[in-house]
């Protein structure tokens, strides 16, 4: 699991076991499967954060957002994108996907929905 520090002391953290590097972005993969993307230029830093207190954290996290550091499926995101284009609340996009409004506004910024210095309402 790596803490990605972002600019403006934001932050996430990606359940890792790889990274690569492409033009200007920093590819995080798991289990050979890509689990997040983030702009070189927006990382601070990276922390490799102690296993087992992760494991306590994704168990908290789980128990109000039942999909919290899962990796997305395709139809996750179509949902995602579906209901943020009409409009969707944070809130409301919280509950339907059972994710942390963290880790919607990471997915959003991925997608191009959300702009990098734009905050999730």
């Amino acid at each position: 699991m790596l803490r990605v520090m972002l600019e403006d002391a934001d932050y996430c953290d990606v359940p890792a076991d790889l990274m690569t590097f492409e033009e200007e972005a920093v590819v995080f993969w798991r289990d050979g499967e890509e689990v997040g993307r983030h702009r070189q230029a927006r990382i601070r830093s990276l922390e490799l954060l102690d296993v087992r207190s992760m494991t306590r954290k994704i168990r908290a996290a789980r128990k109000n957002h039942p999909n919290a550091f899962r990796v997305w499926s395709a139809e996750e995101q179509q949902t995602l994108t579906d209901m943020f284009r009409n409009g969707a609340t944070k809130d409301e996009l919280v509950t339907a996907l059972g994710r942390q409004p963290g880790g919607i506004a990471t997915r959003l910024r991925s997608l191009g929905l959300l702009k990098e210095d734009e905050k999730l309402e």
